[in-house]
């Protein structure tokens, strides 16, 4: 459940136009002729340094006038790639030109259709709280008391959070009611934020109490001026059934449509509620585990369960598991942004509001610890050992999406093939609860972005779909169905990088018969990195006929 992204919000802008465009004439001529591997590695790096938007006096601009400049750049940089000749490659280096392809197309997308600083108001996130795609150089709130030379640095930070929200308020020229919304609601959030981070400076660090004070009356004033416009936007969110459809197959890469999405997630719903009323009468004379009441009790819970965990992954062979992974005592439960409020009542105070993730996670984690431990932590503490030029940098505009949350959902439903869970009745009945509430994500992200579903109808849709511990109001649903429409492919991520991985398996298996071995498999499949899992296909099998129609 960490969100964990590179949800790389550091992004510019022009008008929208349904299709791609080519690259001006002008920009086909000025590109050099610099050929090889080492031309592609030389470029990748410089279109990374030019990503984040220019800052002015410690306000990122996203002005038109620069995200017009900065998408006329971004044309020369495509021409550039598309120089490259990477034909006599070898599968690998190919493999790495398709990354920084997308990545490209993955700033183009953001240009031609997202342009969240036009129509997003969550976009203007000044704090870094973990709400989804945000402006360039927002601010980690930090446990005072802070170095005097940090607590200058914040202090501009500070400074600064007015004048982004005055440029925020003169750039959103095509606001949308729903993100708007979604705003005032994570404003109110910033507000309180900054007045809790002015109560503890007036404590601890008095530099910081006046900037705390005047970026909170700024997210006030931002909060206030959302509410007066946000009935007369429009309604819907999306980006639009036809470019949803070209995103999904020039930047995630995913060969499939959102019909064949639509119906593969439909399958998907029903074939996990089958599987968990099978479950439920076959045990139907055993009791729920009660979720624990206590930080103690979780924590003493989370290493047994973290250690059980690891140590069957170890002794079956099922995937290498390198000593770096290991139990956190640290990490405790993960808290949405709005849980970090700090109006709101602690989390094990009484009376305890489990939302739906901690209704699970504190009867049986074993599913959801698989999801994090093995699954995303993994993720991160590989990627931040992996030196190579273009696979060992932090991927962006949610290009890995599928990869990592396939991954990490495919771990789940993992431990009742593997028979981990094989003694533990109640904990395989929440494994498929988790995994029907993933399925029942899919259908309210495209009709989402089809601009077919508001925000409340897809909330309301998956509140409704998920057939245990969620009702209206609860905390995952509202985050959830924030973060589908404000980064498309995050909800159909989980199933459809799951239905890819597992296709991957079947290729190989049937590639190589009674020599193969899932532990192989399992530690090939990571070894390629964080990227496209149809780019892995290609290395791992040879089969380039998803790439061919993706390219």
């Amino acid at each position: 459940m960490k969100k964990r992204l590179g949800l790389a919000a550091v992004l510019l802008a022009l008008p929208a136009l349904p299709i791609p465009i080519a690259p001006p004439a002008h920009a086909q001529a000025e590109t050099p002729a610099a050929q090889g591997y080492g031309a592609l590695v030389a470029l990748y790096n410089e279109f990374r340094a030019f990503v984040p938007p220019p800052m002015v006096k410690g306000v990122p601009d996203y002005s038109p006038a620069t995200m017009a400049r900065h998408y006329a750049e971004l044309q020369r940089f495509e021409a550039r790639l598309a120089a490259i000749d990477d034909s006599k490659w070898p599968v690998p280096q190919r493999v790495d030109y398709m990354v920084v392809l997308v990545e490209m197309r993955g700033l183009e997308f953001q240009h031609r259709v997202m342009q969240p600083w036009k129509r997003d108001p969550a976009f203007y996130s000044t704090t870094n709280l973990g709400f989804g795609p945000k402006m360039h150089g927002a601010i980690a709130i930090p446990k005072l008391p802070i170095a005097r030379d940090k607590a200058e640095v914040l202090a501009a930070k500070l400074d600064a959070v007015p004048e982004a929200l005055r440029q925020a308020r003169a750039n959103l020229t095509d606001a949308r009611g729903d993100l708007a919304r979604l705003a005032i609601v994570q404003k109110q959030v910033e507000v309180n934020v900054y007045g809790e981070l002015a109560a503890q400076a007036a404590k601890l660090q008095p530099s910081l109490v006046a900037p705390a004070k005047r970026a909170q009356a700024a997210a006030a004033e931002f909060k206030a001026w959302l509410e007066g416009i946000e009935a007369g936007l429009p309604a819907y969110g999306g980006v639009g059934a036809e470019n949803y459809a070209w995103y999904l197959k020039h930047v995630l890469l995913l060969p499939y449509t959102p019909d064949e999405i639509r119906v593969i997630g439909e399958r998907e719903y029903q074939r996990q509620l089958a599987f968990l009323k099978i479950e439920e009468h076959r045990n139907r004379a055993i009791p729920m585990p009660e979720p624990v009441k206590t930080r103690a009790e979780f924590d003493s819970k989370r290493r047994q369960e973290d250690e059980d965990l690891l140590r069957f992954l170890r002794d079956g062979q099922w995937v290498t598991i390198p000593d770096y992974v290991k139990h956190d005592p640290e990490e405790g439960p993960y808290q949405f942004p709005f849980e970090k409020d700090p109006s709101k009542p602690g989390l094990f105070d009484p009376p305890q509001h489990l939302h739906f993730f901690f209704q699970a996670e504190f009867r049986d984690g074993r599913p959801l610890r698989a999801h994090n431990l093995p699954g995303h932590a993994f993720d991160a503490l590989q990627a931040a050992r992996d030196t190579r030029p273009v696979r060992g940098q932090s991927r962006l505009f949610f290009v890995n999406g599928l990869r990592n949350e396939g991954w990490a959902f495919y771990l789940e439903e993992f431990l009742i093939q593997s028979g981990m869970l094989e003694d533990r009745p109640k904990a395989r009945e929440i494994d498929y609860i988790l995994g029907a509430k993933r399925a029942a994500r899919i259908l309210p992200e495209l009709k989402m972005q089809a601009n077919e579903w508001t925000w409340q109808q897809a909330n309301a849709s998956l509140v409704s779909r998920t057939p245990k511990w969620m009702a209206p109001g609860d905390a995952v649903a509202q985050f959830d169905i924030e973060l589908y429409l404000r980064q498309p492919g995050y909800g159909i991520g989980y199933y459809m990088g799951k239905v890819e991985l597992e296709k991957l398996l079947a290729d190989v298996a049937m590639q190589e018969g009674d020599r193969f071995d899932i532990k192989s498999f399992h530690d090939r499949f990571r070894a390629a990195g964080s990227i496209p899992i149809s780019l892995i296909r290609w290395e791992m099998t040879g089969k380039d006929d998803e790439v061919r129609a993706l390219r």
